[in-house]
Order: C-alpha cells, then structure tokens, then sequence
C-alpha cells in the first residue's frame, strides 16, 4: 500500500476564486506561476475554454468545484516527471 499523493485544487495554494459582484456564484482559476505550460496544453489538445479555468462554484459557497487537480495541472506534470 502506497501513500495517497492526490493533488487537489481545494488545497492547492495556487487555486484562487473570484465573485463578481452581484453575482451568487465564484469563478475558480489555477494562478500557477506555469501559465506558458497551462496555455500550450490547451492548445494541443484543442480545449477551447478559459485557460486556468477550473469551474463555477455552488451558489454562496467558497467551496472548489472540483475533487482532484485537471489534467492539465503543473503540480501534476511535476508529480508525474518525478515517479
């Protein structure tokens, strides 16, 4: 049995949330210093959404919609060259 070493966005210092005003819902992003890495991943697997985006929060809640870091994560990338 091998340790857990899941990454994920809720407790990654780089995940940060926006709520613009009037609005119910928070706008979540990955701010990692490696947006080059982020921004040429999306383009070579064709994604064609906000680079770094990670989702919409539930209304009135700071929590991140997501359970396990994207595909596209840095830290991931990272994790992966070391194993």
């Amino acid at each position: 049995m091998g340790t857990n070493n899941t990454i994920t966005c809720s407790t990654c210092s780089y995940c940060e949330g926006l709520r613009p005003s009037k609005n119910t819902r928070t706008n979540y992003f990955c701010m990692h210093p490696e947006q080059s890495y982020i921004s040429a991943y999306f383009a070579q697997h064709r994604i064609k959404k906000m680079h770094g985006f990670l989702g919409f929060g539930e209304a009135l809640s700071d929590t991140v919609p997501l359970k396990t870091a994207p595909a596209w994560c840095p830290r991931k990338k990272l994790q992966n060259t070391v194993n």
